[in-house]
């Protein structure tokens, strides 16, 4: 399973994605915000173009 697989089934959950990736939980937490963060800019990005 990839980190997108595993956040799209357990959301933010980061023991859940640690467990399932046999990664550490920093490791996944890391991940995590990494995909918020791209979610957040896409967000920005798009609302720029609207205005």
């Amino acid at each position: 399973m990839i980190f997108l697989e595993a956040y799209a089934i357990h959301g933010p959950d980061v023991e859940r994605i640690a467990e399932e990736l046999g990664i550490t939980p920093p490791e996944a937490d890391r991940l995590i915000n990494e995909a918020m963060e791209r979610r957040h800019q896409q967000r920005v990005q798009r609302g720029r173009r609207r205005a």
